[in-house]
């Protein structure tokens, strides 16, 4: 299933598309590396939204709980 990462920045909404979660989840993670953008958010193209769209909040956790040589993988 396919996921997007999603984050506004200069008044648009930019949106990236990933094949699994876990490719969108290690994107995400790389642009708060870079520096937090504004609404960030991670969740899936189609289906059920509810309990499965990741905020900054969860992406900063999920994060600080991976070693830095997996995240990047």
């Amino acid at each position: 299933m396919a996921w997007y990462v999603s984050y506004r920045t200069g008044g648009s909404t930019v949106m990236h598309l990933f094949k699994r979660r876990e490719l969108a989840i290690a994107g995400a993670c790389e642009l708060l590396n870079r520096g937090s953008p504004d609404a960030l958010q991670v969740g899936p193209m189609l289906g059920t939204r509810e309990g499965n769209v990741l905020d900054e909040r969860d992406l900063q956790r999920i994060r600080s709980a991976t070693p830095a040589s997996a995240a990047r993988a």
